[in-house]
């Protein structure tokens, strides 16, 4: 029948192509990634390193035109002047310097913007402009509700307040906690970059200047249009600035928490959604020199290496083609191939069916082509060896037969010694059973009779040896050895003897006349081989123990299996026997021991 297979010829070497040209397209990308993966993140980081210093100007550039704005307005005269009371109303200064202040609020243009007496009270603050003031800068009539809004703020606790008191000024950054004018509603955190400096006169601290711009989202699109880097203010761990929209910010924050700042201040990458980034960090100082947070700086490494993904395309694309190509070649030398393959194929199959006559047609003059002839060669020698075979089981069974032909070596035809076991059988009254009957009737029973007796003996692999007459002679033990011949022999006579009796059966139903034999059984060592002329030859076996089996089987009475005494001395215990009087043999000059086997033990 037709063999299917999982993967054809054709299709491994479609396949294996397809893998070669995978393997190197991905060996190629895999080097791109190896080589340009590194290129471009060092650029990468070396720009966010340069951007990190212009940031960095930018931002002591802002925090000096700060510092220096705070030492001309702390150096005032009608602050000072207004701080420098012997007995201070607070309204009353807060009043006058609030006025000050917003006077100077549109030279200043700082956020953050206030100013405490001595004792750290809030003077003036930009987020809490007094309802008077603020009405008088709008044109329009105080909300007597919100006059009675009393902020009240001191700030000696904080830190650079506290300093600043002392006579000491800093710089830094600063969160700052921002009050709604409504108690319900809740604080907002603001942070700024400020500069705080003591408001001295004639040796005394009369109160403190606080100038700030903040940390938002203002000053990072400024810096991003400036950089074309994106920015972001994280400080306690909170962004309090970036250029980041509102629906990203909570993505950037958990990335930015997640992320390890390093300690030598060099790029990390960071993913923040689907998207990888470049961080680089800027420490924020505090007030008092602690770290508030950091100014981040981050660039797209995904966009950086985008030039790396055009490549990749490149190569896929004409690795694709380049894959095609190859594919349409392999399918052409895989058909030159596979053609004279699947030839040798179907005369494979017509070999598995018997035909042994088959031959195929291969004309390449490669491998292939020896192949074919090697193939036309090997159908011959079996047809050969099959004709033999047939020949063979003709003599001796089938399985006896192939082991000769599988061991030509030592099939043991030329004349040597062995040890065999001999089985004459014989028909009782055969001259009067065949006197009166016609010589067609008479091969035709003699043939029924022969095939069954025949059958019998290849069943138990005994080597026919010869007919003579209406007596067959077996061997076992030649030219094929058993170490167990002895009891194949027994087992194959008392077949015989059960097979006649019931083919007798048959034939006195048909109104024929039974038929009976005797059986004789000997063993011992005899001398097998080739015995005839130039011209034709017969494999037997002869010797005194032949002459003996036969001389057995002419006193084996109908029905009756008789055996030497060498046999019953192999036999002991494995087949029922019994000893009957020694009996006077032609040839032999001494009676000889019998034995009659008389079935196999239960």
């Amino acid at each position: 029948m037709p063999k299917t297979f999982l993967f054809r010829l054709r299709d491994k070497l479609l396949l294996g192509v397809a893998l070669l040209v995978g393997g190197l397209m991905a060996g190629v990308l895999f080097t791109l990634d190896a080589r340009l993966t590194p290129v471009g993140v060092n650029a990468l980081a070396e720009d966010l390193e340069r951007t990190r210093k212009v940031f960095e100007s930018f931002v002591s550039e802002r925090t000096e035109n700060l510092s220096d704005k705070a030492t001309l307005i702390a150096g005032l005269p009608r602050l000072t002047a207004a701080l420098d009371v012997k007995k201070p109303k607070f309204d009353a200064i807060a009043a006058t310097v609030t006025e000050l202040c917003l006077d100077l609020n549109e030279t200043v243009r700082a956020p953050f913007f206030l100013v405490t007496d001595a004792k750290g009270r809030v003077l003036f603050n930009a987020f809490h402009i007094p309802e008077v003031n603020k009405a008088l800068m709008e044109g329009r009539e105080p909300d007597p509700a919100k006059m009675k809004l009393k902020w009240n703020e001191l700030a000696e606790g904080w830190p650079n307040v506290g300093k600043a008191l002392k006579g000491q000024a800093s710089k830094g950054g600063f969160l700052y906690k921002l009050k709604g004018e409504d108690p319900k509603t809740p604080e907002r955190e603001l942070a700024f970059q400020t500069v705080t400096r003591p408001i001295e006169s004639r040796g005394r601290t009369l109160g403190v200047l606080i100038l700030g711009f903040a940390l938002d989202d203002a000053l990072a699109g400024q810096m991003k249009g400036m950089t074309e880097s994106e920015v972001a203010f994280s400080l306690q761990k909170k962004v309090f600035g970036s250029t980041w929209t509102g629906a990203q910010l909570p993505e950037l924050t958990q990335s930015l928490l997640t992320v390890q700042v390093p300690g030598n201040a060099s790029a990390v990458p960071a993913m923040i959604g689907r998207e990888k980034y470049l961080c680089l960090f800027s420490p924020i100082s505090g007030m008092t020199g602690e770290n508030l947070g950091d100014f981040v700086l981050l660039r797209s490494l995904d966009k950086a290496l985008a030039v790396r993904g055009t490549i990749r395309k490149t190569i896929l694309f004409v690795g694709a083609i380049g894959l095609l190509l190859a594919l349409v070649a392999a399918l052409v030398l895989a058909q030159r191939i596979t053609a004279p393959v699947n030839v040798l194929l179907k005369g494979v199959d017509e070999v598995g069916k018997g035909n042994l006559t088959t031959r195929v047609e291969v004309r390449t003059h490669d491998e292939l082509g020896v192949l074919a002839r090697s193939f036309n060669e090997m159908t011959a020698g079996l047809a050969d060896k099959e004709r033999v075979t047939n020949l063979l089981g003709k003599y001796v069974a089938p399985q006896v037969a192939k082991k000769l032909l599988s061991n030509q070596g030592n099939l043991g035809l030329a004349g040597e010694r062995r040890e065999c076991v001999v089985m004459f059988t014989d028909i009782r009254g055969f001259t009067a059973f065949s006197e009166n009957m016609a010589p067609e009737k008479l091969v035709a029973e003699l043939n029924e009779y022969f095939t069954q007796m025949v059958d019998v003996v290849f069943e138990h692999e005994g080597t026919l040896d010869k007919f003579i007459g209406d007596a067959i002679m077996a061997v076992w033990g030649a030219p094929v050895l058993f170490e167990d011949k002895e009891l194949r022999a027994v087992k194959c006579a008392l077949k015989m003897q059960d097979t006649l009796r019931m083919l007798s059966v048959v034939r006195v139903s048909k109104g024929q006349a039974p038929l009976s034999m005797g059986i004789g059984l000997n063993c011992g060592v005899v001398v097998s081989g080739n015995l005839g002329s130039d011209k034709r030859t017969d494999y037997t076996v002869i010797g005194e123990e032949v002459n003996l089996a036969s001389r057995l089987c002419s006193k084996a009475a109908p029905g009756q299996v008789l055996l030497s005494e060498s046999m019953f001395r192999k036999l002991k215990g494995l087949v029922e026997m019994k000893a009957l009087p020694p009996v006077e043999l032609k040839g032999f000059t001494e009676p000889v021991k019998i034995y009659e086997a008389t079935g196999l033990p239960a």
